[in-house]
Formats: C-alpha cells, structure tokens, sequence
C-alpha cells in the first residue's frame, strides 16, 4: 500500500511524486490522462514565473525550481538545458520582481535593444523539452519505486481507501473535484516549427498577447495566446497566423520555417495559488497543490518540497 495517493500527473504532479519518493515515500500517482496529453504537454516550458500569484510565494517557489532544474541541465537525458533568453520591455525600467530567483541578469545597451522597445535583458534560464523531460519525470517515478495508474477520480474517498495522505494537482480539475469555483481556464495556443539555429530565446509581454519564441532539441516553440475564460482546446487559425507572424517580426530568421504541428492547452488559473493542507478526517492529510497558471514548470520543485514539508516527511526542507 502506498503511504501517498498524487492525482494529476502534469509537471506538479509528477514531481512532487518524485519529490516524495526521494523523500522514502511509497507514492502512486493517479491520473485520467497519459503525462504526454496534459496541459503540461503543451508548455513552452521555459522557467518565468507567469499568470501565478502571491508574488513572494512565486518567487520562494520559483527559485527553489531554479535551482533544481539548473542541476537537471546536467544531465542530457533530462532535456533540461540553460537557454540564453532576451525578454523586451515597453518600459526602460522594468519590474524585474522575479530576479533575486536567477544568477544574473543582463541588461542590454541602448544599440541592442530592437525599436519600438524601451529596455531589453538577457537572462540565462531553464528550458524543459516537454518531449524530453515529462518521460523523465515518468522513468524516474519507476526508478524510485513509484507507480502511475489510469484512472479517473470524481472524489477523494477512493484514495483514502488506498492511503492515508493524498495530495491533489489536478490543475483545472479542481473544478469538479473540489468545487473550486476561483479557477478558470486560460487558453494557450502554441505552434510546433522545425528545429532552427537562434542564438536565444525571445519574450515579449509587451501587447495584448504573449509572443515566444523558445528553441527546443528538436523543434521550436512559437507562442501564444493568454485567453481568460476561454476552454476552447481545438487549433484557432486566426491565433496561428497571429503568433506565425508576431515571432516572424521579432525573429526573422523564422521567416519560411515548417510549421509542425499546432497545440492548445488551458492553463489553470486562480488568484493564489492554492497549496495548502486540510486534514478532512482523523488520521487523513489532503494537500491542495493546483492553480499555477502559465507558472507549473516554473514553480515545480519548489511546490513539491512545501507538499513534503506539509505532510511533515522525514528530511523535508523548505
């Protein structure tokens, strides 16, 4: 019998389960859908907070992440690498809320700056090759003695049959699961081009929508869409010629790449995160981790180590 019941097998889920089980828990992960179908798939997975609040709980959670991913990159079987990534401002003095969490920050000169910005930086940061990482995450879950079932969870109960502590990333789930009636989708739309050489990735919040531009091993990951309320999860071909364009103008080298493949993905977003512990029953522990926004990647570790450390396993740390 396990000692822990995860539901939701996104990047929250998956890592706090390898979290708990580095941690000598016996974990099973419960999940309707297959890791490589989740949300999580869909990601750009570059490590920026994004659409995730309270700010210094990001910011604790991001940089236990960053810290953790930074060592992944080590290893090539991950496919976490460190990505040179310039991000444009409208602004010359930008917020830069989430720095205290990298290792240094780059602002660039005036002569690098594209036209029309008002400040731009560089930053070397994570970058999660979902195809890559998210079947690590799954190897490593069986490495450590851990299990992932298919199955669907409409309550709690079922899990408390199999264990006595339950913790619960089930991302917009938490809809029904929970009747949380604070989370809601934002949609996500990215399209998958062929591999090409970039000297960096590119970020620019600037507008009405989000443009991305992120290398990958095999592939390129241009974005997006930031659509509040929006559950649509079928391809929008305004949205693809929209980002095709936008990342053009930013990057020209794109101009004329092959488009793979064009994917959506709902975001669950909230006001706050929600990570917290109830204790619904005697001798029962439910902790809530859900409600990252377009942050799952971002804040991964660092919320599975606060789910550790509430359920008070041995060697949990902060």
């Amino acid at each position: 019998m396990p000692d822990v019941v995860v539901i939701g097998a996104g990047v929250v889920g998956l890592t706090t389960a390898v979290q708990l089980l580095e941690h000598g828990c016996k974990v099973e992960v419960w999940t309707r859908d297959d890791p490589l179908a989740t949300t999580s798939a869909v990601a750009a997975a570059i490590w920026y907070p994004y659409l995730a609040e309270p700010r210094a709980r990001v910011l604790q959670w991001s940089a236990v992440t960053f810290r953790r991913l930074a060592q992944l990159a080590a290893d090539a079987r991950t496919g976490v690498v460190m990505q040179r990534t310039v991000e444009l401002f409208a602004v010359p003095d930008p917020d830069l809320w989430w720095a205290p969490a990298v290792h240094a920050i780059e602002r660039l000169p005036a002569a690098e700056v594209p036209p029309g910005y008002a400040a731009a930086i560089a930053v070397q940061v994570p970058v999660c090759d979902t195809t890559r990482y998210l079947p690590w995450l799954v190897a490593a879950i069986g490495e450590r003695g851990g299990t992932i079932v298919r199955r669907t969870v409409r309550d709690f109960d079922a899990a408390f049959a199999r264990a006595p502590a339950v913790v619960h990333c089930a991302g917009l789930g938490a809809r029904e699961l929970c009747g949380d009636r604070a989370l809601r989708p934002v949609r996500g739309q990215v399209v998958v081009a062929a591999a090409t050489p970039l000297p960096h990735a590119l970020l620019d919040d600037t507008g009405t929508r989000p443009v991305y531009v992120v290398p990958r091993h095999d592939d390129v990951i241009l974005g997006g869409t930031a659509q509040p309320g929006d559950d649509r999860t079928a391809p929008d071909t305004d949205d693809t010629s929209a980002i095709v364009a936008a990342c053009i103008a930013r990057v020209p080298q794109l101009a004329g790449v092959a488009l793979r493949a064009v994917k959506v993905g709902l975001r669950p977003y909230r006001s706050t995160v929600r990570l917290e512990l109830e204790r619904p029953a005697p001798g029962r522990q439910l902790v809530h981790s859900y409600g990252h926004g377009g942050s799952g990647f971002t804040l991964s570790w660092g919320c599975a180590a606060e789910v550790a450390l509430l359920l008070g396993v041995d060697g949990a740390r902060p």
